[in-house]
């Protein structure tokens, strides 16, 4: 795409574009869901082009005719894909076209070719034969080999909590990102993979980093340690609590957080669209949540801060000022 068109069509205006595609879809489309539909295509001609595009699209893939697309487009459109794993699929390939069929990094293919991974919203734990322990936080994918010296873990998309104790069987852990290797004997450690970075805490014994594009020594890592890093070093250090990560009890832990980030997680662990007006975007948010019910955490929070939740259909939902 042209970065110099006005009507362009963003990864965010795609997003929203096929989520509309989705909603309409449902059994059943109330009259308030259409109308808002067609106030979001009048909204701006982007928009509209934006709506034209998914249509145009969607089509094409139902009759793409190459032997090697057609397992992917099917596996893309079949009814069983859960909302937010479909929209993230198909609104990338709308943005960037046919050509991101190819995308080894979509979501899609990396669970086609994981050993382990999680829906949106679920904590999924699971045991290697080695006795190493591993948690799953949402829409997270990993695979696992077994090698002479060492296990490896490949961290494919999400977050994980790993816990290796005297019960495993000695040999090295190595657990790949992006951005690098982290390497550990006994330890209890999470990792998250973000978008050009890495992020890692150590709750129980210690780490090796090395990074992917550094030619230094390995960097030690401790317990009460949390990092970032790039595939270029350490992006930045700091002290932790000893104590996992709230997610892995089924919690969301919030403490004089921007209202615009305290979303932003939430939204890892819902389908469809979560938002804020942009006038509250820095309004704090400190609270303990249960994530088993995020439309309670979407509501709890409106009450606290007193605020309106908006929500054109269940998976598009924006919190405003409350009107006086």
């Amino acid at each position: 795409m042209n970065g110099n068109d006005p009507l362009s069509i963003g990864a965010d205006v795609a997003e929203q574009a096929m989520q509309w595609h989705l909603e309409l879809q449902e059994a059943e489309v109330s009259e308030a869901t259409l109308a808002a539909w067609m106030n979001w295509r009048q909204a701006h001609p982007v928009h509209e082009r934006a709506w034209q595009r998914v249509e145009a699209f969607t089509r094409r893939m139902s009759n793409l005719r190459h032997p090697d697309q057609r397992p992917l487009v099917h596996a893309t459109l079949r009814p069983a894909m859960s909302r937010r794993t479909a929209l993230k699929q198909l609104s990338v390939l709308m943005a960037a076209g046919a050509g991101a069929w190819s995308m080894k990094d979509s979501a899609l293919l990396q669970d086609m070719r994981a050993d382990y991974h999680s829906r949106i919203g679920e904590q999924r734990r699971f045991e290697l034969v080695d006795h190493t322990r591993g948690q799953l936080n949402t829409d997270s994918a990993i695979s696992v080999a077994f090698e002479r010296q060492t296990r490896r873990i490949n961290l494919l998309r999400g977050e994980m909590l790993i816990s290796r104790d005297s019960s495993a069987d000695g040999r090295l852990l190595s657990v790949m990102t992006a951005e690098g290797r982290l390497e550990a004997a006994l330890a209890r450690f999470s990792v998250r993979q973000r978008a050009g970075f890495t992020q890692v805490s150590v709750y129980q014994g210690s780490l090796a980093l090395t990074t992917a594009g550094a030619s230094a020594q390995p960097v030690a890592l401790k317990a009460g340690e949390h990092i970032s890093f790039n595939d270029q070093g350490v992006l930045a250090r700091q002290a932790i609590a000893l104590t996992p990560p709230a997610w892995s009890q089924g919690m969301l832990v919030a403490q004089g957080q921007r209202l615009k980030d305290f979303l932003d997680d939430l939204s890892r662990y819902r389908r469809g669209r979560l938002a804020c007006d942009p006038s509250l975007a820095d309004v704090r948010v400190s609270g303990t949540f249960p994530l088993a019910n995020t439309e309670r955490i979407i509501f709890a929070v409106a009450e606290t801060l007193r605020l309106d939740v908006q929500q054109f259909t269940r998976y598009w939902v924006t919190l405003k000022p409350r009107m006086a």
